[in-house]
């Protein structure tokens, strides 16, 4: 058999691999023996003869043979030869493959319902998001300065506190008590990997199978989902220019128990709307009146552009009912995965053994680094001059939607935040329009609000005003051709 079996297509060598040619032997061996297409007690070829099959030095198929029967899969008998091990499993023979390294498509068993995911873009189309942050203003060069200072004390390096960095959290909680009235403790708080895992272990922590979580009609997709994985019932209420409408809240907590209540009170995930000073009051006062929690997703509150921004639900809170997410993503840049959690000291304790599960602990150096970095004025300084850009830019999506596609979308100019919600003229097809601005290298990445909620967010902050005009222009391009068609 030795003769017959397709040892140069199933040891496939690559020479330019950084990897020994010996370990990739045995990779491809054991692969080989673990499939069954090696049975126990099938005798290998001397070690000469493998080396002239693979055209490589015996030494290497001496040395690839010691590993193998080290790891136990080879086995040498005197005056006999080497064979494979008797010890393992016989397994149902595969017939090999062309590229038998590959990792198979599919399972053999089953799994969970998949959530939905996002496509990915590439990278070299212009994307108007649906409100992303520019990451060229991220001043990266101060803020890695700080972590390398951090990173050559050995003890940084070493487990932490799964709760975050402590230093991180005095920091913080002294940074929101100035910025958002927040007065909390540093043992209030829970450092996450951005606002998405505070939703999760937030809603982890609060359901049980069958509870009632209040959302908007209009609401964050990746909350909503999150709460439905964790076996929560989604009661949806209306969105107006004020944000959920409280007499709804009312009305379904008089007739049903509801745990919670998830809501983007600054700016309304998608519609950019602020929840008015009333409703914010009469939200507190329900969840005291009726026992649930306001899960308060403040994403953005950093960027305000018409007047002093409305301070958190959290900030009002006297009872323990808010629990407050926010986040460095926007501020900085996506790739900067640091976000906090801030709640009263007991639901931190229930939280923070979920969030060991999820992630061991967050990232050390760059929790420490933050620390110095807004101890020291820089994130007020960075977040002055980001508002000033992305206010302009707010001005120039704008004037430029009044202007040149007033008869295609409705608006209303957002206060804050990153994008502008636009509904679309019904007679425009809004998914033929992302069809057609992606195959002239436009991504229109916040058309997925569309189908669900007949509205498009565009987002302003990512580009600079002559990119929003490139990308912009493709879509009054499109959008014509659209109507020329009907």
């Amino acid at each position: 058999m030795g003769q017959l079996y397709p040892w140069k297509t199933s040891v496939q060598l690559d020479r330019q691999s950084p990897q020994p040619l010996y370990l990739q032997i045995v990779d491809s061996l054991t692969r080989e023996m673990a499939a069954g297409r090696l049975a126990p007690g099938y005798k290998m070829p001397g070690t000469r003869h493998l080396a002239a099959l693979l055209a490589v030095n015996r030494k290497t198929i001496v040395i690839a043979y010691d590993e193998l029967m080290a790891q136990g899969w080879l086995k040498a008998l005197p005056a006999r030869g080497t064979f494979v091990s008797e010890a393992l499993p016989k397994l149902y023979p595969v017939v090999p493959q062309e590229t038998p390294s590959r990792i198979p498509e599919t399972t053999c068993f089953f799994m969970a319902e998949p959530v939905s995911s996002r496509q990915a873009i590439p990278p070299s189309l212009l994307r108007i998001t649906d409100g992303s942050p520019d990451v060229r203003l991220a001043p990266t060069a101060d803020l890695y300065r700080w972590c390398r200072q951090v990173a050559r004390s050995a003890a940084s390096l070493r487990y932490q506190d799964e709760q975050g960095d402590p230093y991180l959290r005095e920091t913080l909680a002294q940074y929101l008590q100035q910025t958002r009235g927040l007065v909390g403790q540093p043992e209030q708080l829970l450092i996450t990997r951005g606002s998405q895992m505070g939703i999760f272990l937030a809603f982890r922590a609060l359901l049980h199978p069958g509870d009632t979580v209040i959302v908007g009609e209009t609401s964050y997709p990746e909350a909503n989902q999150v709460i439905e994985l964790c076996q929560g019932q989604l009661q949806k209420v209306p969105v107006d220019e004020q944000g959920l409408s409280t007499d709804t809240i009312e009305a379904i907590c008089q007739r049903q128990s509801v745990r919670a209540l998830y809501i983007t009170s600054h700016h309304h995930y998608p519609t950019t709307v602020t929840l008015s000073t009333d409703r914010r009051v009469k939200l507190l006062a329900l969840a005291q009146q009726y026992g649930f929690a306001i899960v308060e997703d403040d994403y953005d509150y950093d960027f305000h552009y018409a007047s002093s921004p409305l301070l958190p639900l959290a900030s009002l809170d006297t009872q323990g009912c808010v629990i407050y997410l926010g986040s460095f993503t926007k501020c900085i840049a996506p790739a900067i995965r640091v976000g906090y959690l801030v709640a009263p000291t007991n639901f931190i304790q229930t939280v923070t053994p979920y969030r060991r599960l999820v992630d061991r602990q967050g990232d050390p150096v760059m929790e420490r680094g933050l620390a110095k970095w807004i101890e020291a004025g820089d994130l007020q300084r960075h977040l002055k001059k980001s508002l000033r850009t992305y206010r302009a830019r707010r001005d120039f999506l704008s004037q430029y939607l009044r202007q040149r596609l007033g008869q295609a979308f409705s608006f209303q100019e957002p206060e804050g935040g990153m994008a502008t919600w636009v509904r679309c003229n019904p007679t425009i097809d809004t998914l033929a329009l992302a069809r057609y601005t992606i195959q002239r290298g436009v991504s229109l990445e916040g058309v997925e609000h569309w189908q669900n909620y007949r509205g498009i967010r565009l987002g302003f902050a990512s580009l600079t005003s002559d990119e929003l005009e490139q990308g912009m222009d493709i879509v009054t391009e499109g959008i014509s051709q659209l109507l020329t068609k009907k």
